[in-house]
């Protein structure tokens, strides 16, 4: 025969902790990040936000020059090989453009994951989410992750 059911123990336990005042502890909160709001205020973001539209401007450069050249271009040949060459220059610099845009997301990922801990351990909160996925509710950490990036 057993003394106590799951049911009784649970009933006891949340009793118990009601009680003592624990009941908070049980949802502490849910708080959310606005990324879209980092990415223009936080500074290295707005570095490397800068640096890749500078990387885009080059390759479109680049390509209206090539373009010119080869409209310019005698023969058909030459115009073919003119093409050819600036299409394969194009796509090595979009993959150098690709692999930069990664490594940047990457570290700006990192950096506010890190400062999100912080303040969700600071603010005692239990998970901190992006802003974009909030239906409702929630308290806004983007200051406080902001204030640790800088």
């Amino acid at each position: 025969m057993k003394l106590f059911t799951k049911k009784t123990v649970i009933t006891t336990f949340l009793a118990l902790a009601i009680s003592f005042g624990a009941q908070t502890s049980f949802a502490a909160g849910v708080g959310y990040v606005d990324y879209a709001k980092v990415s223009t205020q936080y500074s290295l973001a707005k570095k490397y936000t800068a640096e890749l539209d500078r990387k885009v401007a080059a390759i479109k450069s680049y390509a209206d020059a090539q373009q010119k050249k080869a409209n310019a271009a005698k023969t058909a040949a030459e115009k073919k090989t003119i093409s050819d060459a600036a299409i394969k220059q194009v796509r090595a610099k979009q993959q150098e453009y690709i692999t930069a845009r990664n490594k940047y997301e990457d570290e700006l990922t990192r950096k506010v994951v890190a400062a999100a801990e912080q303040v969700r351990a600071a603010k005692k909160l239990d998970i901190i989410i992006k802003k974009d996925i909030r239906v409702s509710g929630g308290v806004d950490c983007t200051q406080d992750v902001l204030n640790i990036l800088k």
